[in-house]
């Protein structure tokens, strides 16, 4: 088959996604679906992938996507108990209280908080959109920011999950590739935080909060850069909470010295703050607890212990040689999931409420949950398309390699593009990322393509790998499945499209700046 019909075929259920959520509104799960039985369709029929390998990945994909699809269930469930007890209502009136400016919310919301909260493997997708609607921001701009704000530290979320997994696979150095990802921080941060402000208040909201952006992004870029560099390796998971809680400190200094400077004869009207009286610790309890265990697991010792409880029962065999390791209680759902039946008692008032509680969280949470295990089970079937079984192994028989679907569309690019290969490369970590909705499973899904893309145009891979993970971090702000589960949450389901095309913008033009700087280092190193 010709390549350039190979590589068409192979990215059609992508097209037929994107096509379908932006110009014909139709929902994120219901495309996701129809994506996914296309991409099975095309594996078996063009990419001479079995019916049996298509299925086994699909449920790799399933099993794989718990990280994040429970995640999303787990989250829903707590963010709902925490809006119609008033938590929420509380932590908005303190949001006002300390930030009355939109753009001084959205920085210390989505870019200092944001941050935080993804690194140590708290979701802002779904903490953060009640409470940016709360504060005025319409529907879109609610959920568009969380997701832009889930990786300003593109790599470092998750407490370095994205770099992990990729380098425990493939055997690399992760800190190698953590310090190439942090080069690109300090303006690809800056540029999602300037995005921000753009996409909330246009032109205007950028003139009013250029500075605040600047700082903040800088702030996040540069620290990321020391923090990479003077932690150990081990410890390499940590180098994102500390850059979030640097750039939450410097974001609150930054408004200490605004306000001390500011001329008390010219003093804003006083927001008016309302609130149900319910103190501002009990309203973020969830919260705090979630904190405590996200950084208590972080710890070695205890996530080997942990792991140990369950052990080897943990392991899911799929197909031959391919298992899925859950790590169950190693997972910060698991966690979320504790931390919002600890704080029940605390927050819910009566057995009424708590009915209330759960129907709604089932309304909310069964789309974006079933949504995030389908676009990752798009993701596997397109990375296990041309394998078969051979000896106990899902490998590629002689010659089958060039039937996978990412291969076809990773060297399509390459020949197509050449020696400006490094100017599009990031735009494979923005596709793969926005297919599957993870940046740590584009990071796996194109590892062999870009190795050997960088091979035969003799480029520095890790250079190259780099800037394709950053790319895969820009694509949070696009990616299908976290939209779907930011619009849950506010009950906005179904202007998922009209999110992307907000969102696309900014996307596209930090991947191509990412191409940019991605050149330029190749051609001074």
């Amino acid at each position: 088959m010709d390549l350039l019909i190979s590589c068409i075929l192979a990215i059609l259920p992508i097209l037929v996604i994107f096509i379908g959520l932006v110009f014909l509104h139709q929902s994120g799960t219901r495309m996701g679906v129809l994506g996914w039985l296309l991409t099975v369709f095309m594996a078996v029929v063009f990419f001479q992938t079995s019916p049996a390998i298509a299925l086994s990945a699909s449920w790799a994909g399933v099993l794989s996507s718990f990280g994040i699809s429970l995640m999303v269930l787990f989250t829903i469930l707590q963010v709902t108990m925490m809006d119609l007890t008033g938590a929420i209502t509380r932590i908005t009136a303190y949001i006002r209280s300390i930030a009355a400016e939109r753009y001084e919310q959205i920085m210390i919301l989505n870019v200092g908080f944001g941050s935080f909260l993804v690194s140590i493997g708290a979701t802002p997708v779904t903490m953060l959109p009640p409470i940016m609607l709360a504060l005025g921001f319409s529907p879109i701009v609610a959920i568009a920011l969380p997701c832009l704000g889930y990786d300003p530290l593109t790599s470092f979320s998750l407490l370095a999950v994205p770099i992990t997994i990729p380098a425990s696979a493939f055997g690399f150095d992760a800190k190698v590739l953590g310090c190439q990802v942090a080069l690109f921080l300090p303006v690809i941060s800056t540029g999602l935080a300037l995005g921000m402000l753009w996409i909330a208040d246009g032109f205007e909201g950028i003139k009013k909060g250029f500075s605040l952006a600047v700082i903040a992004g800088l702030t996040l870029g540069v620290s990321s850069i020391l923090f990479v560099n003077i932690l150990p390796a081990s410890a390499i998971g940590l180098v994102g909470v500390f850059s979030g809680l640097v750039t939450i400190a410097a974001l609150f200094l930054v408004r200490a010295i605004r306000h001390h400077r500011a001329p008390v004869v010219a003093a804003p009207p006083v927001i008016p703050v309302t609130h149900t009286g319910m103190p501002l610790w009990k309203a973020a309890f969830p919260w705090i607890l979630l904190v405590g265990f996200a950084i208590i697991i972080s710890i070695p010792v205890i996530q080997a212990g942990l792991y140990n409880l369950l052990g080897p029962v943990q392991n899911v065999t799929v197909v031959a040689n391919k298992m899925v390791d859950l790590k169950l209680l190693n997972q910060a759902y698991f966690w979320v999931l504790v931390s919002t039946v600890i704080s029940a008692p605390l927050l819910v008032r009566s057995r009424d409420e708590a009915k209330s509680i759960l129907s709604l969280w089932i309304k909310r949470a069964w789309s974006p949950t079933l949504a995030a295990m389908v676009f990752f089970a798009i993701a596997y079937v397109m990375d296990w398309s041309g394998q078969s079984v051979i000896n106990g192994t899902l490998a590629f028989g002689p010659g089958a390699d060039a039937f996978n679907m990412n291969a076809v569309i990773g060297l399509s690019l390459a020949l197509f593009f050449g020696i400006g290969f490094p100017m599009i490369s990031p735009s494979l970590g923005l596709f793969g990322a926005f297919i599957s909705g993870s940046e740590a499973s584009s990071n796996v899904m194109f590892y062999g393509i870009l190795k050997k893309s960088t091979d035969v145009l003799d480029l520095d891979f890790m250079q190259v790998y780099a800037a394709h993970a950053v790319g895969g971090g820009i694509a949070s702000g696009v990616a299908v499945a976290k939209i779907i589960n930011a619009a849950a949450v506010v009950d906005k389901l179904g202007i998922e499209g009209e999110v992307i095309r907000k969102v696309a913008p900014v996307a596209i033009v930090l991947t191509l700046l990412t191409g940019i700087m991605l050149s330029v280092m190749l051609i001074l190193g």
